[in-house]
C-alpha cells in the first residue's frame, strides 16, 4: 500500500522523505505568518476604502482568518525554538517593500485582481510546496496547521474569483489592473517568492512607498446597495414591529463600526500581536452584526433594502482617533449595552417574546453573546493602551461620547419605513 493509502504512522505521509531542519522550517513559517498579518493589514484597509457592500463584508471575513493564520503560525513558531523577540521582527526587508506597495493598489478591480492572481496564489503554491516538502511526522503541528489554513485559502481565492465575475471593469482599470500584476510579480521574485525559497531578482527599488508610508482616507464609502439616512426616531417599544425595524436597522448599521474598528487596526502602531488578533475578530464580528440585520431584512420584507442603515456613526469613526472611537465603542457604548434593563439581553428577550421573530431572536441571542467578549476585550486592551488603565481612562471615554453625540445631532432623525412584510 501507498503512503496515501495506509493508516500506518497514523495516516501521515511524507514518513520517509528527510524533509526539511527546525531551522528551515522556522524560516519559512517566519515569512509566513509575517505575510498573514500583512494580508490582515491589508484586507482591513480596504474594509474602509472600498465602494461595494458585499466585498467590504467578505474582506472583514478574510481579514480576520487572515489574523486566525498568522496567530497559529505564531504560536507553532514558539515551538520552533524561535525567540518572541523574533516574531515582532520583519523576516525578510523584500516582503515588506512588497506588502508596502500593495497597500497601494487603487479601486475594487485592480486591488482585487493583483491580490488573487499575485498575492493569494503564490501563498496558495508555497503552501502546497511546504507540504509536499516536510517530513509530516516530524513537522506534524505545522502540517495539521496548514491544512486547515490552505483550505480556507484555496476558498479565499474561489470567493476573490466570484468577486471578480461580479464586477464590469472599465478599459482603465483592466490596464491598471495588469500593470499592478507585473509590477507585484516584480518584487515578489526579489523577495524569493512567498516562501524564500525561489532565485532572487535583483532587489527593486520602492514606488509609492518610498516617501512616506499609506495612509487609509477618513471617507465614509457606500455604494448604491442599500438606502442610507442620517438616524432612526427610536419608536416604543409596544409598537412591535416598528421597534422591530428599528432594532433591525441598528444591526444594519453596525457596518460603520466595522469600519471604525479597520481604522484601529490599520492605524494603530507598536501594539503587542494580541491587540491586533482582538481587534481583527472584533472587527469581523461587526460586520457579522451588520449581517444579521440584513438577513433579518431579506427574511422578513423579502428584499434587504427594505430599511436604510443610518450614517452618522460611520462619520463618527471618521473624525475620531482609533484610541476615542475604539473607548466609545468598547466602554460606553458596548460597556452601556450590558445593563439590563434595556440592553441585549432586552433586545433578545423582545425578539423572541414580544416580536417573535425565530432568526432576529438567533441573531440576538448571539450578538449578546459577541458583545460580552468585546466588552472583556476593550477593558483589556484600553487597560495597556491609555496611559493610567482604566481608572484614568472614562473622562476620556465620556468626551468621546459626546463627540459622538454632537455628529448625531447634526441632522435630524427620520421615522422608518413599515413595509408589509412577506407571507
Amino acid at each position: 500500500m501507498t503512503e496515501e493509502q495506509s493508516y500506518r504512522y497514523g495516516g501521515l505521509q511524507h514518513v520517509f522523505n528527510p524533509g526539511i531542519s527546525v531551522a528551515e522550517a522556522a524560516q519559512r513559517l517566519r515569512r509566513f505568518a509575517y505575510i498573514e498579518e500583512r494580508m490582515m493589514r491589508l484586507f482591513a484597509s480596504r474594509v474602509v476604502t472600498i465602494r461595494e457592500r458585499d466585498i467590504k463584508v467578505l474582506l472583514a471575513r478574510l481579514q480576520y482568518e487572515e489574523a486566525m493564520h498568522a496567530d497559529a503560525w505564531r504560536e507553532r513558531l514558539a515551538e520552533l525554538r524561535v525567540n518572541k523577540h523574533k516574531l515582532e521582527q520583519v523576516p525578510d526587508e523584500a516582503l515588506a517593500v512588497l506588502f508596502d506597495e500593495a497597500e497601494y493598489l487603487p479601486g475594487s478591480y485592480p486591488f482585487l485582481l493583483a491580490v488573487q492572481q499575485v498575492l493569494k496564489s503564490a501563498l496558495v503554491e508555497s503552501y502546497r510546496t511546504y507540504l509536499a516538502t516536510t517530513n509530516g511526522l516530524a513537522d506534524y503541528p505545522s502540517v495539521r496547521i496548514l491544512q486547515h489554513v490552505l483550505a480556507e485559502e484555496e476558498e479565499h481565492l474561489r470567493l476573490l474569483a466570484l468577486t471578480l465575475d461580479s464586477l464590469q471593469p472599465s478599459e482603465e482599470e483592466e490596464r491598471l489592473a495588469a500593470s499592478w500584476q507585473t509590477t507585484l510579480r516584480r518584487y515578489l521574485e526579489a523577495a524569493g517568492g512567498m516562501d524564500g525559497s525561489a532565485p532572487r531578482s535583483k532587489p527593486i527599488a520602492r514606488l509609492h512607498s518610498a516617501n512616506q508610508t499609506y495612509h487609509l482616507p477618513h471617507e465614509l464609502m457606500r455604494d448604491e446597495t442599500l438606502p442610507r439616512v442620517w438616524d432612526y426616531v427610536v419608536p416604543s417599544p409596544q409598537e412591535t414591529q416598528a421597534y422591530l425595524n428599528y432594532m433591525m436597522g441598528l444591526r444594519l448599521s453596525e457596518i460603520n463600526v466595522a469600519e471604525g474598528l479597520a481604522i484601529v487596526l490599520f492605524e494603530t502602531s507598536g501594539m503587542p500581536w494580541s491587540f491586533y488578533r482582538d481587534i481583527s475578530r472584533h472587527c469581523w464580528d461587526e460586520m457579522r452584526h451588520s449581517l444579521f440585520g440584513e438577513a433579518a431584512i431579506e427574511s422578513t420584507y423579502g428584499r434587504r433594502d427594505a430599511l436604510p442603515m443610518r450614517d452618522y456613526e460611520g462619520i463618527f469613526v471618521m473624525e475620531a482617533s482609533p484610541l476615542e472611537q475604539y473607548a466609545v465603542l468598547g466602554l460606553e457604548v458596548e460597556g452601556g449595552n450590558m445593563k439590563y434593563p434595556p440592553g441585549k439581553r432586552y433586545e433578545w428577550e423582545f425578539a423572541r417574546d414580544e416580536a417573535r421573530h425565530p432568526l432576529m431572536t438567533t441573531f440576538q441571542d448571539f450578538d449578546w453573546a459577541d458583545e460580552v467578549l468585546h466588552v472583556n476585550i476593550a477593558r483589556r486592551q484600553l487597560d495597556t493602551w491609555f496611559e493610567g488603565g482604566l481608572k484614568a481612562i472614562r473622562p476620556f471615554a465620556k468626551r468621546g461620547r459626546e463627540h459622538r453625540t454632537q455628529v448625531k445631532q447634526r441632522h435630524e432623525p427620520v421615522a422608518l419605513p413599515q413595509p408589509e412584510p412577506v407571507s
